[in-house]
């Protein structure tokens, strides 16, 4: 195989290595999971009360946004399950990623109900963990000086999404 074209063939593995390597959750703008498109479905199942709550709130901090919500299965699932051992209280995962690996087709939230949480941390939580489905990565006190987040790493932060975090899912979606 001549030079030219073995370089060639390294370079696009490089690439797309690089491109099946990002990490989930990394800085605040268009490093988190791009979703698919800018219209997303939503479905709930079996959630408790405060679930379903955290779900609709999460849903209607989205249509802040240019992403538009509908309900119903296909882009967003969220759940509801005690799981104890762990330090998280909500969490964001991409079960179903596009052929290239560049976008997100389903996203599961799941609800920590191990843990103890007021009725403020699950609206923080809700905005937050569908932050991530809008391609919105962890904001700390450098990048959000006036606290005013829900994309903070704790359930102690806003309860909403701020011009910033609207900024960025317009600019990364």
């Amino acid at each position: 195989m001549p030079q030219t074209t073995r370089m060639l063939w390294a370079a696009i593995a490089g690439v797309l290595i690089a491109a099946l390597c990002t990490p989930a959750h990394a800085s605040h703008d268009d490093n988190g999971f791009d979703p698919d498109n800018r219209s997303q479905a939503v479905k709930g199942f079996t959630l408790t009360t405060k679930g379903q709550g955290a779900m609709e709130w999460g849903k209607a901090q989205l249509e802040r946004s240019v992403i538009t919500t509908s309900w119903g299965g296909g882009d967003i699932e969220v759940h509801d399950y005690a799981t104890s051992g762990v330090t998280w209280a909500a969490q964001t995962r991409c079960k179903d990623w596009n052929a290239l690996f560049t976008s997100c087709d389903v996203f599961t939230i799941q609800y920590n109900t191990a843990m103890t949480h007021t009725d403020r941390e699950w609206l923080t939580m809700g905005c937050h963990e569908m932050g991530h489905t809008a391609d919105l990565g962890h904001r700390s006190a450098s990048n959000d000086t006036d606290n005013n987040s829900c994309m903070r790493s704790t359930t102690a932060a806003y309860y909403k999404f701020d011009t910033h975090d609207l900024n960025a899912i317009a600019a990364g979606t």
